[in-house]
């Protein structure tokens, strides 16, 4: 019996991930579908538009079979420990044979091919190649004009085929590409974002010596975060949540569609993160003189959160007056929920999940449970009050992380819609 993973965030859950659900059970044969989902706040720094368990229904409802939460403190990070946090998560079920991900439209076939993500993703594990090296001809090329996408491209080629970009190019000599679909700055689609991610994944199970087979599946319809309504193909997520704000539910499934249509009649509301700004603003303060020490957050970027607060009058003010040319709004935004949630900096590399929270489930896949953790070491958290006695010391203060994220999201739902939710303890698996 097959089983195929995915790592995910369904925010919301849309037509494109229906598509991919049903081409990973045709390119892999599996009979049983697992997601490792963001829960409450989502890796760009922001929270989910609606709450994990929502989420969880929708994916159920539209061909996942397990949905497990990703823990926040891999959830809010970079795509780094975002993709390391999602394949040790699948490798502690213990039951997953393959890992799927979407990729884009240069590897040049309909259900894409893993091969070169598969040789980058050993090339960044530093399992092959010369990542100091790596490092300075990139610097070479953008000190000499080039940008630094191009030139991270150049230098991945250099030193993966010992060939120029040039000699790449003249002699038609793209792997698993073609040079038509080069654009004018002179790059492909190797580095774009669901590729990048696919190294990760790659790179994260070449790092925990998984046994598990990565699967890429080529993405169709809008590019990663092309927005508007029209075009060809499937809606992208972010093109979806622009249109929420209209009442325009155009690009999810008709089954998801009435899971998120109830949500709404409900609590009349689909977060971002302004309503998060006092909190945010007042974990800061309460964090003053050791912002360092949560994640991403380096010196600079703790020096401008101090220069910037005082001065700042909503969360969206804060972010554009703390961003610099060489930092990226979602690394600052990422860094204030990282405050926010106290998801700090970690000396060393986690082996083995403690735990891993499952949302909900289609019945016939009670029985891949049973297979979980074989070592005796992951401990599948379906009710909080009852499995969180079963973790020691270490995996109940990691588990406790993950619900007051939860606790900090239903409080700002219940203020903003004047409805209450339960708390994480009274919440009942979702079976269908």
């Amino acid at each position: 019996m097959a089983v195929a993973g995915i790592i995910c965030e369904y925010n919301p859950f849309h037509e494109g991930h229906k598509y991919m659900i049903r081409k990973v059970r045709e390119k892999t044969g599996a009979d049983t579908v697992v997601a490792v989902m963001n829960g409450d706040f989502v890796q760009r720094g922001a929270p989910a538009v609606v709450d994990k368990y929502t989420r969880a229904r929708m994916a159920l409802l539209e061909g996942v079979d397990l949905v497990f939460e990703l823990p926040v403190r891999f959830g809010i990070s970079s795509a780094q420990d975002f993709a390391y946090g999602g394949i040790l998560a699948l490798e502690s079920l213990s039951f997953v044979d393959f890992f799927c991900f979407g990729s884009e439209s240069w590897l040049g076939s309909e259900s894409g091919d893993v091969a070169v993500l598969r040789e980058a993703g050993r090339f960044f594990a530093g399992s092959s190649g010369d990542l100091a090296s790596f490092e300075m001809e990139i610097s070479r090329l953008v000190r000499s004009g080039m940008s630094y996408p191009a030139a991270r491209e150049a230098a991945f080629w250099k030193a993966v085929r010992q060939e120029s970009w040039s000699e790449l190019l003249s002699g038609g000599q793209l792997l698993f590409g073609d040079p038509v679909a080069v654009d004018m700055a002179g790059r492909s689609d190797l580095f774009a974002p669901n590729n990048l991610l696919g190294m990760e994944y790659i790179k994260a199970a070449e790092l925990l010596h998984s046994r598990m087979e990565p699967v890429a599946i080529r993405r169709a319809g809008m590019r990663y975060h092309e927005r508007g309504a029209g075009g060809d193909g499937f809606l992208s997520a972010t093109a979806i949540r622009e249109n929420m704000s209209d009442g325009d539910l155009s690009g999810i499934p008709e089954g998801a569609r009435g899971v998120f249509a109830e949500y709404a009649a409900a609590y009349g509301c689909f977060l971002d993160s302004e309503p998060f700004w006092a909190a945010c603003s007042y974990a800061i303060r309460s964090h003053w003189d050791e912002l360092e020490r949560f994640k991403d957050v380096s010196e600079e970027i703790a020096g401008r959160f101090r220069a910037c607060l005082y001065e700042s009058v909503s969360f969206a003010d804060f972010v554009a007056r703390c961003k610099a040319k060489h930092m990226t709004m979602t690394r600052i935004c990422r860094c204030v929920f990282q405050v926010l949630l106290g998801v700090e900096k970690s000396a060393e590399r986690e082996r083995q999940l403690p735990y891993i929270r499952l949302l909900g489930m289609r019945s016939e896949a009670a029985g891949c449970l049973s297979r979980v953790g074989d070592a005796g070491e992951t401990v599948v958290v379906a009710r909080v009050s009852r499995d969180s006695e079963r973790l020691d010391a270490e995996g109940r203060k990691k588990l406790e992380q993950d619900i007051r994220a939860s606790d900090i999201y239903r409080g700002t739902v219940m203020a903003a819609s004047g409805k209450r939710l339960p708390d994480e303890y009274k919440r009942r698996l979702i079976t269908i």
